[in-house]
């Protein structure tokens, strides 16, 4: 976000600087296989007004890929990262971001790989992934034609990205206070997943497949400031990323819980199967069809809300051979999910790759357990609801939010084999409030 109107822009300044991370190791190399899982970078204060444009921070490095012996990985075998996540994101656990002022963490983001595919399927349209997501952070289509990223190119030298972060804090739409009296600069710490979650594939499991990334850099737009030409910012508000982890194992589920949020913009879901959860053999970060969808309910303390009705599909009496094949009547269930990921009423919804007459991630023809092996195109699947996108959001800190999913009996019939995993993610409105004293962060 460029310096606020009326700002006297003779006094602005701004400046792009490269930071290393501050735990670099000798070899400069980081992963969970060389037991260094973490990455930590530190954007110092300022005593003058100083300014992070969080939205235009990237990081940059590379990502290298072979086989658990040391060996390049086969340019025809079956080694595959989810295109919808992205090269670098597949990568990622968890990202921490804390303020240095008190050492007090801004937002923790869980589950990161499983956030970013519905993020980038969910606003982003085939345009975008195809030019400016291809060269951030190695994101592609899932169609027949793209596939899946096959890891072992430029196996030799690896792949260079520039990667945005998907944080709450960081795309909040306005520039944050680094200096001493703000936020007093960043820490930010991203952890690392093991690689049998990140290069899968039938190969890739034969192999051992691992990954490494290397040359590690933070770019950081700040714009500085004359003492004269910014007032202290008093308060910063944002949106951020909370994730739950819940199973259902049957074909009429009810997931129920208190988030203990008190102002949450929306909430939406996406699934897999638990079995395949850790499994090199199986993508972990794919968007898995939850079945044939019959109905699907939102409540808060047992009573429906916001939606006060049902959400129906016509998928049984389309396909009338209970094969959960069928894609021609989840409209509905579709255009909440959107809204819940957007935070926006659909109509403003002008992005997305969700379609079901072409190849882009919404086919007809899909099973339970479609692009869970890289082969097939993908899909972007999930279940979601907008509750407010303009005012201070829905007070969940003690209410019961549930919803009932009814889908196919031959999909979830309580079998191990079939119990889906659910990630859960609640955006929920956050402000910090600072003054000299320090700053005080009210969720």
């Amino acid at each position: 976000m460029p310096p606020q109107k009326g700002m006297n822009l003779n006094a602005v300044r701004k400046q792009y600087v490269q930071l290393n991370p501050v735990n670099a190791v000798s070899n400069g190399v980081y992963s969970s296989k060389s037991g260094i899982p973490l990455i930590k970078f530190d954007i110092s204060s300022s005593d003058a007004p100083m300014f992070l444009q969080g939205d235009e921070l990237r990081i940059n490095g590379k990502i290298t890929a072979q086989t658990g012996a040391g060996a390049a990985l086969g340019n025809t075998d079956k080694n595959f990262v989810d295109n919808f996540c992205g090269r670098f994101a597949n990568c990622i656990d968890t990202i921490t971001v804390s303020s240095k002022r008190l050492n007090q963490v801004i937002e923790r983001v869980n589950n990161y790989w499983r956030i970013v595919p519905s993020v980038v399927s969910g606003i982003h349209g085939n345009e975008d992934i195809n030019t400016v997501l291809a060269h951030e952070g190695d994101h592609f289509e899932t169609n027949f034609l793209g596939r899946h990223s096959l890891v072992a190119q430029d196996a030799a030298k690896g792949k260079s990205f520039s990667s945005r972060l998907y944080c709450g804090v960081l795309n909040s739409g306005q520039m944050m206070d680094l200096s001493r009296n703000g936020l007093g600069g960043l820490v930010i710490e991203i952890l690392l997943k093991p690689d049998v979650s990140v290069v899968f594939g039938e190969d890739a499991a034969t192999n051992s497949a691992s990954y490494f990334l290397s040359d590690l850099t933070l770019t950081c737009p700040l714009y500085h400031m004359d003492g004269s030409s910014a007032a202290p910012q008093s308060t910063f508000a944002f949106n951020s990323l909370s994730t739950v982890f819940q199973t259902i194992n049957s074909s009429t589920s009810v997931v129920a819980l208190t988030p203990g949020l008190k102002q949450v913009s929306s909430i939406f879901c996406n699934f897999m199967n638990t079995a395949e959860i850790g499994n090199q053999g199986n993508n972990s970060a794919r968007l898995g069809n939850i079945g044939e969808v019959r109905a699907l309910r939102y409540s808060l303390n047992g009573a429906l809300y916001p939606l006060s009705y049902r959400l129906l599909t016509n998928e049984e009496d389309v396909n009338l051979t209970t094969t959960h094949h069928s894609y021609k009547g989840r409209t509905m269930i579709d255009r909440n999910y959107l809204e819940a990921v957007s935070i926006n009423r659909f109509s403003e919804t002008n992005r997305c790759v969700m379609a079901w007459n072409n190849w882009n991630a919404g086919v007809v023809d899909r099973s339970q357990t479609q692009n869970n092996d890289g082969v097939d195109q993908g899909t972007a699947n999930g279940i979601g609801i907008l509750y407010d996108s303009f005012g201070t959001g829905e007070d969940l800190s003690q209410t019961v939010f549930s919803f009932e999913l009814e889908a196919s009996g031959t999909d979830l019939d309580g079998t191990a084999a079939k119990a889906q995993g659910v990630y859960m993610c609640f955006l929920n409105k956050n402000q910090i409030v600072m003054s000299q004293q320090g700053i005080q962060i009210i969720r």
